[in-house]
């Protein structure tokens, strides 16, 4: 099936047209319609997502050797982690430099032979802890997962940024960024591929992903599948579709910022569950797995959020995104108090105002919010 889509003509050309058109016995002929197809196809995609490609491999591998580092803990015994040339390169700069710094903290961590301790309620770390595990997750000494930082983080302050040069080339008309080849290289950057299948995605698409309806095939990642394919056909037609390629694009950015900030909902909703469970636990081993998991869900909220700041093509403000980093007691440029989800249950109420916060920026419905909790795979 294709989706046909007129062109759109500024006010003064629509009269003038109707006026024409209302003379004309071949009016049908003077209308040029968009048809965008429901399948992607690009016969050099490999070609064209080099450089996506290879940002997208930097940051699984990176993220394994994270991951490494949490289950080799404690006592890791392991060396720095390496941040990789390509992924940095294309890292917004200040986040990249606060990358740098958590990859260092992270390793202190793993090699660390002690366990996470929590400072209690109304204190703050021993200066000499550099973290550990609580259950199976590495924490620094105020409780954050760097490992959620470095990552998840990413997909914003790479991804996404990365996705905004391509757009930007994309409208101006940069050289290798003139043909529908160059669509290619924001469904790369994304993690999906071609064919858009919801069981073969990475990065950023697995969230968008989660946060729609597989069945219905609606919501971010349908709504992204149908920009992508939308900007890809309105090059393909000629730059009397660059209005609808550039709202295309805009709409695909717009999208997976929503997806971004939906999965923060999730992870706010996801941490007070997880800690109302663990706080009703007997103390030992299965409660700090309870909240060492919860405090990875926590981390992933953050690291969502905070890896939106500074990107200059976005709906939410970086005055917003303080905000959001402040009531998760986690601000960029101080030490977290991480560890005070821990201490103090009445934080929890903190997460549903961000919940709330963040439906207000987006205008989500009450509906979308509760669908937003829901980890949909195939």
């Amino acid at each position: 099936m294709k989706i046909t889509q007129p062109i759109k003509l500024p006010l003064y050309l629509g009269v003038l047209a109707f006026g024409l058109l209302s003379c004309s016995d071949d009016d049908d002929n003077d209308i040029q319609m968009l048809e965008v197809p429901d399948t992607y196809v690009s016969s050099g995609y490999d070609s064209n997502v080099t450089a996506e490609d290879q940002v997208i491999k930097e940051l699984s591998a990176m993220t394994s050797d994270v991951n490494d580092a949490e289950a080799e803990a404690p006592n890791a015994g392991i060396t720095p982690i390496d941040y990789p040339s390509t992924l940095a390169s294309v890292t917004e700069p200040n986040y990249k430099a606060l990358v740098e710094d958590w990859l260092s903290e992270l390793v202190k961590a793993a090699n660390s032979a002690d366990a996470f301790v929590n400072p209690g309620l109304g204190n703050t770390p021993d200066g000499s802890s550099e973290g550990g595990l609580l259950g199976t997750r590495l924490l620094d000494e105020y409780g954050l997962e760097l490992e959620q930082m470095v990552q998840k983080g990413s997909f914003g302050t790479a991804l996404y940024n990365h996705a905004i040069t391509v757009v930007n080339n994309i409208k101006t008309g940069q050289e290798g960024f003139t043909d529908s080849g160059a669509i290619d290289k924001l469904v790369e950057i994304h993690g999906t591929e071609p064919s858009f299948d919801v069981s073969e995605v990475t990065a950023a698409a697995t969230y968008s992903r989660r946060r729609s309806d597989l069945d219905a095939q609606t919501g971010f990642f349908f709504d992204i599948k149908n920009n992508l394919l939308t900007a890809k056909a309105a090059m393909e037609g000629g730059s009397q579709f660059d209005i609808q390629r550039d709202e295309a694009l805009d709409e695909f950015l717009l999208n997976w910022e929503k997806s971004n900030f939906a999965t923060v909902i999730f992870y706010c909703k996801s941490t007070t569950d997880q800690l109302n469970t663990a706080f009703q636990m007997t103390d030992g081993e299965d409660k700090n797995i309870a909240l060492g998991n919860a405090m990875h869900a926590y981390a992933e909220g953050v690291a969502f959020a905070h890896g939106f700041k500074r990107l200059p093509v976005k709906m939410i403000t970086d005055s917003q995104i303080d905000f959001i980093l402040n009531e998760l007691k986690a601000p960029e440029g101080e030490n977290p108090e991480s560890y005070a989800f821990l201490n103090d249950p009445t934080l929890l109420q903190d997460l549903q105002g961000l919940i709330d916060y963040i439906k207000d920026i987006y205008n989500f419905t009450d509906a979308e919010v509760e669908s937003f909790y829901v980890n949909n795979k195939p």
